[in-house]
């Protein structure tokens, strides 16, 4: 038979029920008044002196609609003035954090309930929501009150059909009209690659707005498209009309930046010997087909 343990949060529920209300998704912690419900197939141990409580086999914790399943689950607690208060939850093997329209998944799991903020560790850990995808192969944390996932190593976000990629992103979510998460904005940092069904941008440091389509990257930019290449400091990005600018120098920066580029012949050219370049337009040198961001 299935073990079954209540768990109040005592203390920590009354002062959560005082802070405004956040929107919904990875809520464990924020808004969140609801008793924790520990089940698990091999058995729930109760430490009392150490403070802690440990569910084997199949194990899984619900708060209202928010559901930790793992292996193993350990939570820790408190003694609060009103009762019992869970302050940490840790979750060991086939981790699964999951809402109605987001889950978050990862071989290990640390989630601070007094900061609202879990830490997803695997291979890749990983985060999906309706529209949008994020992993990492070294960690990723989610932030409740933020709406904020950072993720670290080998870090990529995908919408659609647009992905970006670095050594750490932070994606920022809001909540749709649906009431799911949604990303808003991708900041990349180091072995930057955004990639789109046109090209490939590179650099060492850039941000997305999925909101305006607009990303920019800086930092020793490569732009690569159908096989042409153009080199420069800072790009500019549109995703929703495909036109790329690149610039030698970054916005305030000082003196005088070269863009460069190599480009390859076009076949119905080659009897004149004649390149032509079909990417897109580069500003400071900038093409004359390209739109004003």
């Amino acid at each position: 038979m299935r073990a079954l343990l209540r768990i109040g949060l005592g203390l920590a529920a009354l002062l959560l029920a005082a802070v405004p209300a956040w929107a919904q998704g990875f809520n464990l912690s924020r808004n969140n008044n609801e008793q924790i419900q520990v089940y698990a197939d091999g058995g729930i141990e109760w430490m009392n002196d150490a403070l802690r409580v440990i569910a084997r086999g199949n194990a899984k914790a619900v708060r209202g609609t928010v559901t930790v399943t793992a292996d193993t689950l350990t939570a820790y607690y408190r003694k609060g003035a009103a009762g019992d208060e869970i302050w940490r939850l840790d979750a060991d093997g086939a981790v699964t954090i999951a809402t109605p329209t987001e889950t978050a998944t990862g071989h290990k799991a640390s989630y601070d309930l007094d900061k609202a903020v879990f830490v997803l560790r695997g291979s890749p850990a990983r985060l999906v929501t309706p529209t949008d995808t994020v992993t990492a192969t070294e960690m990723l944390e989610y932030w409740e009150k933020d709406l904020l996932a950072v993720a670290r190593g080998d870090a990529v976000a995908i919408q659609k059909d647009k992905q970006i990629q670095a050594d750490v992103l932070t994606s920022h979510f809001k909540e749709n009209a649906k009431g799911s998460m949604e990303m808003r904005r991708a900041d990349a940092y180091r072995h930057v690659v955004l990639t789109t069904p046109q090209e490939q941008v590179f650099g060492d440091r850039g941000d997305y707005n999925l909101e305006s389509g607009i990303a920019t990257v800086t930092g020793s930019v490569k732009i690569v498209r159908t096989g042409n290449e153009l080199n420069g400091e800072y790009a500019h990005v549109n995703l929703n009309t495909g036109i790329s600018k690149l610039f030698g120098i970054g916005p305030g920066g000082q003196g005088e930046g070269r863009v460069s580029g190599s480009f390859t012949p076009d076949k119905k050219d080659a009897k004149e010997r004649r390149a032509v370049f079909r990417g897109p337009g580069a500003s400071g040198g900038s093409s004359s087909d390209d739109k004003k961001p």
